[in-house]
């Protein structure tokens, strides 16, 4: 029994909490703020006999959260009633109050709201015309009438507006967008809860007032003068409602925000200091409404609470209200989606690559495979002499091992020299072998056609190499974009609204703006438009307009227009211009008919100037062949994107394996960055490169190997900083070489002693010097490229 008795007790316990913690449910802090909003809604009155909104608030709650709810929100709104009475108005609202609470429980189902709402519209009105007949001095007249018909149908309205806004006090979640009906709702609510607020003072200092100044001031620092000064003038006109001795503050609070709208660029200090002195000067033209010291104070706490609070709630904030950055972001999140799937099958792609590039450059010249060729060239050769020989069972059984090494012997020597003769035979050999000529007539034909299979299995490996090379810099290749993706595409929205304007004002026709940022940081515009029939006005008109909105010398790129298959649409781009600009001149000499040299000049794009000079090994079509598909194949890999390494390697193998003779070509390469004016020259096995800059002559030079003679490239490099005005004298071993003495040095004092800013006279001059040096024979092919850099000004 004791037992069972606690056990019971138990029970009781259980059941006696429940009731309690139910009522704990109705008072949490999102029930506390939802009842003090009804509170201070229930005190808003208007022309001075409407106060609609209490009775809405109550409605909304009864259409959305539980009855329960309901029951408090409703003696809540009566108490806001109750707390500033207004005479027989009160009175009805008070009423309609009771009769919605005590209906409200015989409304159930979805449209209980329009069953609550239509009730409160017939209860307003008819309450309201009953009380005023009987205890208005005046009666009802037809503008009663009219005004109570308003405060009903706004009473309808409002408590149709509210059904959005109750269920956010009880998100559990942080919302990152909110609707255009919830934000109208918040804004009312706000407005409302000031509006209501008791005149909470101290020595002046006015509580609503402030929390209104920190709106205006908010409102304007996140969305600019236009937002700001609008609801400044809403905060004013709200404040009027309930003081009408406080009109003037309409203009005070709208010219608060358009002051922290026009400062916020300035940062979050400048707005406030900017707000609080706009606030003040004004108050002194309101100097009899207003004490200058209250409104200097009132102007101050909210700007001190403004600077407090991080910018990443401000830039939240901004996110939450405004549409149109918002809906940027979210375009910016959709691009993010978008690259990051193209990254992922992008990375797949270039890891696929990367591990067949492994694959092919596996090394299969390891130490089993060497004893294997030799076991099978010790084969071949004692089956061509000793099969058919009277002593092959003492020499390949009863003495395996020494003859086996006497012929490992024998192929070290024909390794060493490459033939030899009976003379050479070594010595274990010739005391045993009975057939001395035919082994050595058939060890030299073995090991020259060894020679041979070796000779092209190299040049197997060599391709395997080269395409291994290709394949990697395609894979390095991908990677960079997946890289320029990530850190590029940089959109300008308020660039494109700039330009969109500058546009329009200067009466310039377009269909769209596109504006980005690319990876070194410079500005590319897209502009969409009709085509002009070859008028050419985006290089005569829109080059300006964009040059000056920008504040950067745009230029026209070199692509030509696209234009739409069905000619509705002309896209054009303009691109940042370079700030440094490359003139290049050549003189040439050849000791045949054809030169051997060969040259490019060329601009590959977003800011990258190459200069290339080859040499092809001896003169005449033969070299002419060997410098021209170097140049040819560097320019391609470099216009196609490939990292400069890669594209040399490549034109390396492909000179290795193009020909079964010898063959190589220079390279000499200059990169020039036409935005820093920075350079990196890259040689191999070419000649030196001169850099003159005023009177002092610097010199590059190089110690590699030409490409195409070994199957690694050794490459060197150097950064070179130009200055307005430099020259780059890049010339061939034909021109070095004209004076066996001096070598490059006498270039160096023709390009002191010969001052001319003209690269075309600097180039004659360096090959007719040379010229006169050789006399009536040219010994080599000469060439003389000068390349001048400039500053734009």
């Amino acid at each position: 029994m004791i037992y069972k008795n606690d056990i019971m007790t138990y029970k009781r316990s259980q059941k006696d909490l429940k009731p309690e913690t139910e009522r704990l449910k109705l008072f949490t802090l999102q029930h506390m703020l939802l009842y003090i909003s009804v509170f201070f809604a229930a005190r808003v009155f208007m022309l001075r006999s409407m106060s609609p909104f209490g009775i809405a608030f109550f409605t909304a709650v009864f259409g959305v959260l539980e009855k329960k709810v309901a029951f408090i929100t409703g003696l809540i709104a009566i108490a806001g009633y109750l707390s500033s009475y207004h005479g027989y108005h009160t009175a009805a609202q008070i009423g309609v109050g009771a009769i919605l609470m005590i209906m409200m429980f015989a409304f159930n189902g979805k449209n209980r709201v329009y069953k609550m709402s239509a009730l409160a519209f017939i209860s307003n009105l008819t309450l309201n015309i009953i009380l005023g007949m009987k205890f208005d001095p005046d009666g009802v007249v037809l503008y009663d009438i009219i005004v109570m018909i308003l405060e009903s149908v706004i009473i309808v309205a409002s408590s149709y507006i509210f059904t959005y806004a109750v269920p956010l006090y009880f998100q559990n979640k942080k919302r990152k967008i909110l609707s255009k009906e919830e934000l109208v709702c918040l804004s009312l609510i706000f407005a409302m809860i000031i509006s209501g607020m008791p005149k909470i003072e101290y020595n002046g200092l006015s509580l609503g007032n402030m929390i209104a100044l920190f709106l205006v001031l908010a409102s304007g620092y996140t969305e600019g003068p236009t937002v700001g000064a609008a609801s400044g003038a809403i905060l004013g006109i709200l404040s009027s409602i309930s003081d009408f001795t406080m009109p003037v503050s309409l203009g005070i609070y709208a010219f608060c925000g358009l002051i922290s709208g026009i400062f916020k660029h300035m940062g979050k200090f400048i707005t406030a200091f900017s707000f609080i002195l706009a606030g003040t000067l004004l108050s002194f033209y309101t100097a009899e409404l207003f004490n200058i010291e209250t409104i200097y104070l009132d102007t101050l706490i909210p700007a001190l609470l403004f600077v407090v609070i991080p910018q990443s709630k401000y830039e939240r904030l901004v996110l939450l209200i405004d549409g149109d950055k918002r809906s940027i972001e979210l375009q910016k999140s959709y691009i993010e989606r978008v690259k990051d799937v193209m990254g992922l099958k992008l990375a797949g792609i270039s890891n696929t690559l990367s591990g067949l590039s492994e694959i092919l450059e596996e090394k299969i010249d390891n130490e089993l495979a060497r004893k294997a060729e030799i076991n099978g060239l010790v084969e071949k050769l004692a089956d061509k002499v000793c099969a058919q020989c009277d002593s092959r069972d003492l020499c390949w059984k009863r003495e395996l091992y020494y003859t086996y090494d006497s012929f490992v012997e024998l192929l070290r020597l024909l390794e060493r020299s490459g033939r030899i003769t009976t003379s050479e035979l070594p010595e274990s050999l010739r005391r045993k072998c009975i057939r001395p000529n035919e082994l050595i007539k058939q060890a030299n034909h073995i090991f020259e056609i060894f020679k041979i299979n070796n000779r092209w299995k190299k040049k197997l490996i060599n391709s395997k190499v080269i395409v291994a090379d290709q394949i990697r810099g395609i894979s390095n290749l991908i990677n960079s974009m997946m890289e320029e993706a990530a850190t590029s595409m940089e959109f300008k929205n308020d660039i494109e609204e700039e330009i969109a304007v500058a546009l329009d004002r200067k009466g310039l026709e377009f269909d769209d703006v596109l504006a980005i940022k690319n990876p070194r940081n410079k500005y590319e515009v897209t502009i969409y438009r009709c085509p002009c029939s070859g008028q050419q006005v985006c290089t005569k008109d829109f080059v300006n307009v964009i040059s000056k909105t920008l504040g950067v010398r745009m230029i026209r790129d070199k692509s030509n227009c696209k234009i739409s298959n069905d000619a509705s649409l002309c896209q054009f781009r303009l691109v940042e211009a370079e700030n440094y600009n490359v003139v290049t001149s050549v003189s040439k000499m050849a000791k045949e008919n054809i030169s051997g040299d060969s040259y490019s000049c060329v601009n590959l794009g977003e800011g990258r100037y190459m200069l290339a000079l080859s040499d092809g090994m001896g003169s005449g079509a033969a070299a002419s062949i060997e410098s021209n598909a170097t140049i040819t194949l560097l320019e391609k890999f470099m216009e196609a994107g490939f990292e400069r390494n890669t594209a040399i390697k490549a034109i390396n193998s492909v000179l290795v394996l193009r020909s079964s003779e010898e063959s190589f070509a220079t390279i000499d390469m200059g990169l020039i960055d036409l935005y820093s004016g920075i350079g990196e020259f890259i040689k191999i096995g070419s000649g030196p490169t001169f850099i003159k800059s005023g009177m002092e002559v610097d010199v590059i030079k190089s110690t590699s190997l030409p490409v195409g003679i070994l199957d690694e490239v050794d490459i060197e490099s150097q950064i070179v900083e130009f200055k307005n005005g430099d020259m780059i004298v890049m010339v061939t071993d034909g021109v070095v070489d004209a004076n066996d003495e001096l070598k490059d040095k006498w270039i160096v004092k023709a390009l002191k002693e010969f001052d001319s800013g003209n690269p075309k006279d600097v180039a004659d001059y360096i090959i007719n010097r040379a010229k006169s040096y050789y006399g009536d024979r040219i010994k080599d092919d000469m060439t003389v490229m000068v390349s001048k850099i400039w500053k734009v000004i």
